[in-house]
């Protein structure tokens, strides 16, 4: 299992890298210039929303030219387990364009905490699996507790209930769940919940109560307090900087 920790940072390439692997996933997403990639004799780049999904254990190498700069997140293989299974090249929405360029402005800031950068990779990484993942292979218990998360998740939801219905014990529903999703039913909930915050605060057309409201908290307060442990900052900040 790899050591590594979640890891963001701002990078430039040069001419040319020697073939290697890690024993971690990488994304490497595009702000300035072009990244030639190769990864498993696979060609493609990075360059104008086109990003790249490096899975733990894939060789790779790579050739830049010119002035280039691109954000790169180093991601545990047991955090993520569903990393590899998407493709090696994907072309960016308008709403993943938007992130980046977030993680761009908080990077530059260089304020930014190892805990707020796992909150940030853990949206990230969930927005890239939503567009580009299969539908997972689950244990018919776990997708029925995933499935309850997914059209509920704006109601109050708790793992005694979701063991219920799973016909599963909390501790049982937990360890299946965090193998087979990668998070565990209360983190996942958590999750989904701050990825349709941020879709709703991106969108404009909301009060930051109301927004709270749709995505399962009753209190303003709570919703905000959650908001800025995972970004580090307050949902207005937000509001301010999408505008």
């Amino acid at each position: 299992m790899s050591n590594v920790r979640t890891n963001l940072q701002l990078k430039s390439y040069g001419d040319q890298g020697q073939k290697h692997a890690h024993d971690h996933h990488q994304l490497v997403l595009p702000l300035v210039g072009t990244l030639s990639l190769s990864v498993d004799s696979k060609a493609g780049e990075v360059s104008g929303g086109k990003a790249a999904i490096i899975a733990a254990g894939h060789d790779h190498d790579f050739a830049a030219t010119n002035a280039n700069r691109f954000v790169v997140a180093d991601i545990p293989s047991a955090l993520a387990p569903m990393l590899d299974k998407l493709p090696c090249f994907v072309q960016l929405d308008a709403g993943l364009e938007h992130y980046v360029q977030f993680l761009h402005s908080q990077l530059e800031q260089g304020d930014e905490s190892s805990q707020t950068q796992h909150q940030m990779l853990l949206l990230l990484i969930q927005l890239l699996q939503e567009r580009f993942g299969d539908t997972l292979r689950l244990d018919r218990r776990v997708e029925t507790a995933k499935r309850f998360i997914d059209e509920n998740y704006h109601q109050k939801i708790t793992v005694s209930q979701l063991a219920s219905i799973s016909h599963l014990s909390p501790r049982q529903l937990n360890e299946l769940f965090k193998h087979q999703v990668g998070l565990t039913p209360h983190h996942y909930l958590t999750e989904l919940r701050m990825q349709a915050s941020w879709q709703l605060l991106e969108r404009g057309d909301l009060s930051i109560q109301s927004i709270a409201d749709a995505v399962g908290y009753s209190s303003l307060s709570a919703f905000s307090d959650r908001f800025a442990q995972h970004f580090g900052h307050s949902p207005s900040y937000f509001r301010r900087l999408s505008k």
